[in-house]
């Protein structure tokens, strides 16, 4: 099944300049794909599925021209290696690709949980080697698996199979990604029992002879992800609750920092409205191609901004970034460059306005460029040292990864 994009000329003239892909990129890209429902799958005969979405965005944003063609996953690899295509998704890290290929940045995250029909068996461990533990041909669980010597007793072409292998007793557990088990086992009774194992981030991984002919393409590929990308389902109750006793936690430890309430404290000219969708346009504007405004390295040299750089490093990797803005919504200082100046307009900022210390609004999972990581963002209102004066707002983006995977499966 070939799928080809199509862009009309109302949307090239739509696009700014500055996404565009290199001019000596190839007329066409060619990528593989296998068949991996919500993410890639045949709806109705055309290819679609919320992977494809990302893949189609990024090049419609690049005004690139490209073709997915549908295969099986070790196809697809194959196909990369002997130069067939451009590149292959949704991939996970691996080792045995990352030789002759590069992962772009991620477009979307699996959660990995283990699967099985009797809930003690989730309490042992994989790799001990008595459990059968199934896995699908040419999945990135299979391969994850492997690559940390991981037993697999069976193997399947679908994950319905497993299932099936599960009812059967012909094997103990196998590890799937959620969303797909939710179209997959929708309707089994009694519904699996499940554990969570972790955080998967999934890319387009790109063959390196194609990457080096063609040296800014990568780049300008992975500038478009964070636009492109689809925010994540919101945390589960138990996910949250951890996310907010995290905050409220390093919000006693460090984020009332003397340094950080002066900063919000400090005099300020009063800004215009239009003035402040001009800068935070310059600040948009100069991020997207890898640049910053005078304003920005103001604040990236201001004390508060060094101190929170400080913090992400001694937490690291649990912050992809730290930021504080006034109550205009105007951010003060930084870890790192955010994605935007003005966080006023946000739903997410005007909600902390109605908190209490301590409390948080958490947003649902995305994929964040300046970080280049998956964070989940904690907003909390800062008080002065009182306690009385509401002063801005706290934004903490946590790695996902580092705060729910695990050592081990």
């Amino acid at each position: 099944m070939l799928k080809t994009l199509a862009i009309g000329l109302g949307c090239l003239l739509a696009l700014p300049a500055l996404a565009a892909a290199p001019a000596t990129v190839p007329t066409n890209i060619r990528l593989d794909t296998s068949q991996e429902p919500p993410y890639q799958m045949l709806v109705d005969g055309q290819l679609g599925g919320l992977a494809v979405e990302v893949v189609d965005c990024i090049f419609e944003r690049l005004q690139q021209p490209h073709s997915i063609e549908l295969t099986s996953l070790n196809r697809a690899r194959l196909n990369v290696r002997q130069q067939l295509a451009e590149g292959f998704f949704s991939a996970a890290p691996d080792p045995q690709s990352d030789a002759y290929a590069e992962l772009s940045a991620p477009l979307l995250i699996e959660k990995w949980y283990w699967y099985a029909r009797d809930a003690q068996v989730l309490n042992r461990q994989p790799w001990e080697g008595e459990l059968r533990i199934g896995g699908v041909l040419g999945s990135n669980s299979l391969a994850w698996l492997e690559m940390r010597g991981i037993k697999v007793t069976q193997t399947v072409s679908r994950h319905e199979q497993l299932v099936k292998l599960l009812e059967r007793g012909r094997i103990d557990l196998f590890l799937a990604d959620q969303q797909v088990m939710r179209s997959v086992a929708a309707d089994v009774q009694p519904p699996l029992h499940q554990r969570f194992a972790r955080y998967t981030p999934l890319g387009v991984y790109f063959a390196r002879e194609f990457l080096d002919q063609h040296p800014g393409f990568l780049k300008a590929f992975n500038r478009q992800v964070q636009d492109c990308a689809k925010p994540g389902a919101p945390l589960e109750e138990p996910e949250q609750r951890l996310l907010r006793q995290l905050a409220a936690h390093h919000l006693q430890r460090w984020g009332k920092h003397p340094l950080l309430l002066a900063a919000l404290q400090e005099p300020r000219p009063a800004l215009e409205q239009d003035s402040i969708i001009a800068l935070d346009r310059q600040w948009v504007a100069a991020r997207e191609q890898g640049q910053s405004t005078l304003l920005g390295e103001r604040i990236a040299s201001h004390p508060a901004s060094a101190y929170l750089r400080q913090v992400q490093q001694r937490y690291a990797p649990l912050f992809g970034e730290i930021f504080i803005a006034d109550e205009q919504g105007l951010v003060v200082a930084m870890s790192q460059p955010t994605s935007d100046y003005w966080q006023g307009d946000e739903a997410k900022f005007l909600q902390t306005r109605g908190l209490a210390e301590g409390e948080a609004v958490i947003e649902a999972l995305s994929y964040d460029a300046s970080s280049q990581s998956f964070l989940v963002q904690l907003h909390l209102p800062l008080f002065d040292a009182g306690g009385r004066t509401r002063l801005g707002t706290l934004t903490i983006g946590m790695n996902i990864e580092a705060v729910f995977a695990q050592s081990g499966p």
